[in-house]
């Protein structure tokens, strides 16, 4: 019965099939009755994995000075009015803009503006008691003396935050087209001591992962915490670059060849 059904309709011979024999015995069939399949099917999907495919990374490092100073400056101010208080910020933060502006090779931008509750503690409970503004003025050039300066003539009105220093994007693109021809030579050369270390001749690509810059973008470090302005006499705030350490990872496999 089971033959003349196969041959009027083999898709249901093949569900019966299923239903009455081991799926072991099944899939051993299939593979006897279809070798041309099986051969055209890559290793792959079979979870077979070629031979002589070894798995690689290398990573180059370098010491970078960053090139540019960073100064960040808040205008803040506390009260129990708080259309006055955001009036009182905005002048300010105006008055340090217009200031900045005028100071050559110095770039200026704002940042957040923050209104929010100000509490207190009493009898165990927190109550509101007014109001807490604030508004952030950020300073950036590659001129480390002049922010220094600019920073501090503006903290006889407003609170320096933090300083710190980053490294500026035209620095960061030639570092990372240096240090990705720095790994890429160092990947190919474990890829060839690999290939010979097995005692192959050489070696193809199979897929090659190139990394982005790793450590360029620290955080400013805090200088002042406090709610008011810290007087400073208009002297000049300190900011003195350090180094950062950049690094580029170029990772993936090659195929090692005969």
């Amino acid at each position: 019965m089971h033959s003349r059904s196969c041959v009027s309709n083999p898709a249901r011979c093949g569900s019966g099939l299923r239903r009455q024999v081991p799926a072991a015995l099944l899939c051993a069939a299939c593979l006897v009755a279809a070798p041309l399949a099986l051969a055209q099917t890559p290793l792959a999907n079979c979870g077979i994995q070629p031979a002589g495919v070894v798995q690689l990374e290398a990573t180059a490092h370098a010491d970078v000075t960053p090139d540019r100073a960073v100064a960040v400056l808040a205008a803040v101010r506390q009260g129990s009015d708080v259309a006055t208080l955001n009036a009182e910020v905005t002048r300010l933060l105006d008055s340090a803009v217009k200031v900045a502006r005028a100071t050559p090779g110095v770039q200026v931008q704002t940042g957040s503006f923050q209104t929010q509750p100000h509490d207190k503690v009493v009898a165990g409970q927190s109550l509101q008691d007014g109001w807490s503004v604030r508004a952030q003025i950020v300073l950036k050039s590659v001129d480390f003396a002049a922010v220094g300066r600019l920073a501090g003539q503006l903290a006889q009105n407003l609170q320096v935050q933090s300083t710190g220093t980053e490294i500026s994007p035209e620095l960061q693109a030639q570092e990372l087209a240096k240090l990705t021809q720095l790994a890429i030579a160092q990947y190919r050369t474990q890829a060839q001591a690999a290939a010979h270390a097995f005692g192959y001749a050489g070696y193809t690509l199979r897929e090659v992962n190139i990394g982005s810059l790793q450590g360029a973008s620290p955080a400013p470090r805090p200088m002042f915490r406090a709610m008011a302005a810290v007087p400073m006499g208009e002297q000049a705030v300190p900011i003195e670059a350090g180094v950062q350490a950049l690094g580029v990872t170029v990772s993936g496999s090659v195929q090692l060849q005969r």
